[in-house]
């Protein structure tokens, strides 16, 4: 059963704007809790063939849990999500700015006052669609340009959460990478090794000792990072390789191909075309599976090897949904986006958006259940 939440418990005062949580609910049976803190999905129920719900989105069953817990739970990241090595952005005349830190000496997920630390404000609650709003400024991540984002959330009859977004460059050229920070866990509770996985990718990024990329790309045949044929979680990262243990784990972006999906990709009014497969993940006992589909031309594959509550700090808000104290593994990140660490790489491709063109993007989660 899906774990029911308190709306109550997600409305507060914060940065001095009002923090609240919302339900859409499709004609199929999806229903997905989503707070305007950090754009986060706090819950997605997804409907067994019995009509049943299970929550296979990790989350905290309270505002003061995201705020006190694991920073990225269920947000949408940006204004660059993944890692800008060292704080620096190289700029397209060649020049480096520096950047706030916050991973070591990273600048990472949009640094320490990224978009999953803000508050978005609603525009428009509808039973089945929400949008939300951000403004990307340059006092609050050092990146140039003003970026106004709104972003569109909807769920339709066939199972799917649609998350678009429309943005607009104001004042100068500008940079936008957003990603969704989602932990699935298509079993409802315990470890996700157990899960198949398949991406349609024949390169991977690899990384150097800092954990951001070399710069290059390499082959995943023979790899842990080989996901062309559906392969459990469990059995590639038991695969020996030195990059595992850069990473801690499997922790890497995968190079989407340029194929036909095997798949019709999912309409909505709110989605731009240009979708792409970008990640399918099963899970066999419950028969559970999930599509990934976005605009991205990349994955990032996290299997959650640093997800650990903490009893001291989770344990009195629940622990997480319905008081599970999750272990690593317990949840897996597939996370579409731009080319990590992209603009510091010249062989990575990168756009600088100018004043007045407006950016579309989207991830699109599909569920079946068998």
């Amino acid at each position: 059963m899906a774990f029911t939440l308190s709306r109550e418990a997600f409305q507060q005062e914060l940065h001095g704007q009002r923090t609240d949580l919302f339900t859409l609910r499709s004609p199929g049976g999806l229903q997905v809790a989503v707070s305007n803190y950090g754009a986060r999905l706090v819950q997605v129920a997804v409907p067994d063939g019995q009509g049943g719900l299970a929550d296979v989105a990790l989350g905290y069953d309270s505002l003061q849990g995201y705020l006190d817990g694991q920073l990225s739970m269920g947000a949408l990241i940006g204004r660059w999500a993944g890692r800008l090595r060292a704080g620096t952005l190289t700029l397209p005349d060649g020049s480096h700015r520096q950047l706030p830190t916050n991973s070591g000496p990273h600048h990472h997920h949009g640094g320490p006052r990224g978009s999953r630390f803000q508050v978005f404000a609603v525009e428009q609650v509808q039973a089945d669609a929400l949008t939300l709003s951000h403004t990307f400024r340059t006092e609050d991540d050092g990146v140039p340009g003003t970026v106004c984002v709104r972003l569109h959330l909807q769920v339709t009859a066939d199972n799917a959460l649609h998350m678009a977004w429309t943005a607009e460059v104001l004042d100068a050229p500008s940079l936008l990478n957003l990603t969704g920070h989602a932990f699935i866990n298509l079993a409802g509770q315990g470890s996700t090794h157990g899960h198949t996985l398949q991406v349609p990718a024949s390169r991977y990024v690899p990384l150097a000792a800092d954990v951001c990329p070399t710069g290059g790309l390499s082959g995943v045949q023979g790899t842990p990072f080989d996901f062309r044929q559906a392969r459990a979680v469990a059995d590639a990262i038991a695969t020996p390789h030195e990059q595992l243990a850069v990473a801690g784990g499997l922790d890497h972006y995968l190079v989407l191909d340029e194929q036909a999906a095997p798949l019709a990709p999912p309409s909505s009014s709110i989605t731009p075309p240009g979708l792409r497969l970008a990640a399918l993940l099963g899970e066999p006992v419950s028969g559970r599976a999930m599509e990934v589909w976005s605009t991205a031309p990349g994955v990032q594959v996290y299997a959650g090897h640093g997800l650990k509550a903490d009893p001291a700090r989770d344990l009195g808000r629940g622990a997480g949904q319905g008081g599970w104290l999750w272990q690593p593994g317990d949840g897996i990140c597939l996370e579409p986006m731009e080319y990590p660490d992209a603009p510091n790489h010249a062989g990575f491709p990168v756009r600088w958006w100018q004043p007045g063109e407006m950016v579309r993007g989207a991830i699109v989660y599909r569920f079946v259940s068998g």
